[in-house]
């Protein structure tokens, strides 16, 4: 009958098949806690700043591509290897521990955020020689007047604006975009990140601030996107994920004073995002 106890083993009475269902309860557990904070995090779950972590520490001794795939076995691996240490005495046990144990991890992980694209002005700083604008990024005076009196100096500053690579972005789809944008931006069906490498920022090409431009016209969709500068020239990479299509990552260097037409094409694939994004190094 449920419910009935059916008495604990002693520590020492643990056989090697009781400490393998032990480390496959924790396991799950593990498991477990991933699924909820994909679902329900979706884009911004930790999982994928985790995996950038990764990405770092693994760049220190020469590893890079460390897709998500590995980040998850990781993850099992822990679960597994804890029952050793917090030493649960039933599988249910085990599993809580192993869902406790990845729960505290992912929420003291940071949310992995991306700022909204900015637009261009064509006033910018950047525009102008390199002298100039390195001094018009600095505190400017607009205003000083002088007071003979009491020799009193009033001075009014002004920070100047940051420079920024001009880049327009078009982004084709061959067999169309299958659904209406803001719908699949809400289901995570549709995703598009820039990544500056030089100053090493991040923004959310569906998250537009104001001035940036986003148009969709007919299979393609084109960014007027103003992206933060602080060297002449710098690499930029972005990562496309779209359903129906397979996930486009590519780089391009943008250069101050030009304008950078960059065009990304998306291969059609009938492999669900979740499964791909399985293969990728999210390190950005």
């Amino acid at each position: 009958m449920y419910g009935v106890k059916r008495g604990i083993k002693a520590p020492g009475d643990f056989g090697f098949m009781d400490m393998t269902g032990l480390a496959l309860a924790g396991s799950a557990g593990i498991i477990g806690a991933i699924i909820a904070d994909y679902q329900q995090k979706g884009e911004a779950a930790a999982l994928f700043k985790i995996n950038e972590w990764v990405v770092q520490l693994g760049s220190l001794v020469g590893f890079t591509e460390i897709p998500l795939w590995m980040v998850v076995i990781g993850l099992v691996i822990i679960g597994a290897s804890s029952v050793f240490y917090f030493q649960p005495i039933t599988r249910q046990g085990a599993f809580a521990q192993g869902f406790g144990l990845l729960a505290v991890l992912l929420t003291m992980t940071p949310p992995n955020l991306a700022s909204g694209i900015e637009g261009f002005n064509d006033s910018l700083p950047g525009l102008a020689p390199a002298a100039q604008r390195e001094a018009s990024t600095q505190p400017r005076i607009m205003n000083a007047s002088f007071d003979q009196g009491d020799a009193r100096v009033v001075i009014v500053q002004n920070e100047g604006e940051a420079a920024k690579y001009d880049v327009h972005l078009k982004i084709v789809f061959p067999e169309g975009i299958r659904g209406d944008i803001s719908t699949m931006i809400r289901r995570g069906a549709i995703r598009g990140r820039l990544h500056n490498e030089q100053t090493d920022e991040t923004f959310n090409l569906f998250r537009a601030t104001e001035g940036a431009t986003i148009q969709r016209e007919g299979d393609a969709l084109i960014f007027h996107i103003g992206v933060p500068a602080r060297a002449d020239t710098a690499r930029l990479w972005v990562r496309i994920e779209c359903a129906g299509y397979a996930i486009e990552e590519q780089s391009a260097t943008a250069a101050l004073g030009e304008t950078l037409d960059w065009a990304v094409e998306m291969r059609p694939s009938n492999m669900p995002l979740a499964i791909q994004r399985f293969g990728k190094s999210y390190w950005y």
